[in-house]
């Protein structure tokens, strides 16, 4: 029932849209509400320099898998975010706070809103922009990867997938760095464009910041090896140098493009006593590309964790297969990797092209996680998608994303003794259709 009035309820929205109904100087201007309340203030001379801007996504998702599991089927999501922005300038110069929440339901457990970002800022022409609080390093904010094009859910870079694809032993690694704490408190450096030039900086003391941490074996470690690894309990990094440097030209009617270098370093931690629960210090970098021409774009992306945040131990014995039936355990000689194993890998690529109000998109993903020198966990994602838009405020859209990965012994007895569902080969087809609304 709910699903049907959702249907029905953006049908007559979009009907509604398209006859002109709502008052001109609104939708039909092609402004976004958060445009019209400001000028709505201007107009009123009540100028509180107070800004805001968000989205509603809401989407189904159609999954078929050959490792069955109870998310198969359709799932549906509404996802929304919100950011308020406070702004003060004087003499040249401009500083405020600014506040992000984000709520997440039906694919992620408890919907409830969660405070994204947090920070004060203070910016000139001259010295660029710096930050002191909860927001992305330089390194998210220069790298770049094939999604950076793609429209609807954008397959792999929507970091989702997980949500309603079986697991994947390893095999699938998010579009950005595994092991970068977003959210942890830090000092955020941005440069002004000179010459085609930007660089930026950030530092964060401690990854533990945030309450993403707890304590003793009730940290979840968000690492391609599961939940747990050698390090166990609360592993974490300290000390984190995150910088990215971009250079770009061009016109965006004409030939333009961006091409950036990041990089991330950090010192490995772990919470546990034992020696044998180190890990290996953060080293990561992604070098990217953006090309346009005209309404064609295209994104290239490659990262390489390194061994970043690995186990310092390793396993002593090889595998040769992997019994289903038995009871693996991290401490086992051949459980583990090995000491060539590294983090991951990803290469990607994106095409659109948009048309006056439609824009379609094409892209692909692959990801490498090396368990010892010839032991590999891997995932290749397509993905097609087209997205039709009424004007800023409304869009939809529909895609489809076909998942293939495989991984090895070593990897699937690791998963197991990590106590994570474990899956040998799997191929999914996923198709997405959904909507969006920006504010």
């Amino acid at each position: 029932m709910f699903k049907k009035m959702c249907f029905w309820s953006s049908i007559f929205f979009i009907g509604s849209l398209e006859a002109g109904d709502y008052d001109k100087g609104a939708f039909n201007d092609d402004e976004l509400v958060n445009e019209i309340v400001t000028r709505h203030l201007l107009e009123a001379d009540l100028d509180m320099n107070l800004r805001f801007d968000g989205n509603l996504n809401f989407s189904t998702t159609f999954i078929n898998q050959k490792e069955k599991r109870d998310k198969d089927g359709s799932v549906a999501s509404l996802q929304g975010d919100i950011n308020l922005k406070y702004l003060q300038k004087y003499n040249g110069y401009g500083f405020g706070c600014e506040m992000g929440a984000k709520t997440r339901s039906g694919i992620i457990k408890s919907g409830r809103a969660i405070l994204d970002s947090s920070f004060l800022f203070a910016e000139s022409d001259f010295l660029g922009l710096i930050k002191f609080g909860y927001t992305n390093t330089a390194a998210d904010e220069f790298s770049i990867c094939g999604d950076k094009v793609l429209v609807a859910y954008k397959g792999a870079g929507s970091g989702n997938l997980h949500c309603f694809y079986n697991a994947s032993s390893g095999s699938i690694v998010s579009t950005d760095f595994a092991f970068d704490d977003d959210n942890a408190a830090k000092v955020f450096w941005l440069s002004p464009i000179m010459a085609g030039f930007s660089a930026g900086l950030s530092f964060t003391l401690d990854s533990r910041d945030v309450n993403l941490f707890k304590t003793s074996h009730e940290k979840e470690i968000d690492n391609p090896f599961g939940k747990e690894n050698f390090a166990s309990c609360s592993a974490y990094s300290k000390n984190i140098v995150t910088g990215g440097i971009a250079y770009e030209w061009g016109a965006p009617d004409d030939f333009n493009a961006k091409l950036s270098l990041t990089g991330w370093f950090g010192k490995g931690k772990s919470g546990c006593s034992s020696n044998n629960a180190e890990v290996r210090n953060v080293r990561a970098y992604n070098i990217g590309a953006l090309f346009g021409y005209k309404d064609l774009k295209i994104s290239l992306g490659y990262a390489d964790n390194g061994k970043s945040m690995l186990p310092a131990k390793h396993a002593t014995q090889e595998i040769s297969s992997f019994d289903p039936n038995r009871e693996y355990k991290i401490s086992d000689p051949d459980v583990g990797i090995k000491s060539d194993a590294d983090a991951g890998k990803i290469y990607s690529i994106g095409l659109a092209y948009a048309f006056d109000k439609l824009e379609i998109s094409a892209g692909y993903f692959k990801s490498e996680v090396k368990f010892s020198g010839n032991e590999k966990a891997k995932a290749d994602i397509i993905t097609i998608a087209a997205q039709y838009n009424f004007n800023r405020a409304l869009s939809l859209y529909v895609e489809y994303d076909n998942i293939s990965t495989s991984t090895c012994a070593r990897a699937l007895a690791y998963a197991k003794a990590s106590e994570q569902p474990v899956v040998d080969k799997n191929r999914a087809n996923a198709v997405l259709v959904g909507m969006k609304f920006n504010f």
